[in-house]
């Protein structure tokens, strides 16, 4: 029984320290995200997030197509730069069936070295050079069921 409650307490020792190992991971990967800077003025879309790091980065923002500025075109492309004017790629959004008065969220995510800041502009047709997808964030409900489900596998 004294060989039973030990193994019990060196794997919730492991449990634990796994756990608080993740936490500490993520708070040191979200502390490396810097603030990058805007170089437009369209009112149709709001920017809340658009942070990068030495590597890669995210934009997270809002789509507005109100009547007073109509969206008339099919894709919101969004181009990198570097601190001296370099440009390093381009993200499209297709915007093409927004409806009047409609909004939507979108987020997007590069890998992209040393980013500065970004510019958004209305396009007609994508262009070669789109930088390929990347994975998204996980949600806390996402990260919970994952470490549960492979608590499950290893138990």
């Amino acid at each position: 029984m004294d060989r039973m409650k030990t193994l019990l307490k060196y794997a919730l020792w492991l449990i634990l320290f796994f756990i608080f190992s993740e936490i500490m991971i993520n708070i040191n990967i979200q502390t490396t995200y810097q603030n990058i800077g805007r170089k437009d003025n369209i009112e149709q879309v709001n920017i809340y997030q658009a942070q990068a790091t030495k590597i890669n980065g995210r934009i997270k923002g809002t789509i507005y197509n109100n009547t007073k500025n109509k969206i008339d075109k099919n894709y919101l492309r969004i181009d990198l730069y570097s601190e001296r004017d370099n440009f390093l790629g381009s993200k499209y959004i297709d915007v093409s069936n927004l409806r009047d008065n409609e909004s939507r969220d979108f987020e997007i995510y590069f890998k992209v070295q040393d980013v500065e800041y970004y510019e958004i502009k209305f396009t007609d047709e994508k262009q070669e050079g789109e930088l390929p997808e990347m994975l998204k964030d996980l949600t806390k409900s996402e990260i919970i069921w994952g470490t549960f489900l492979t608590f499950l596998i290893f138990w």
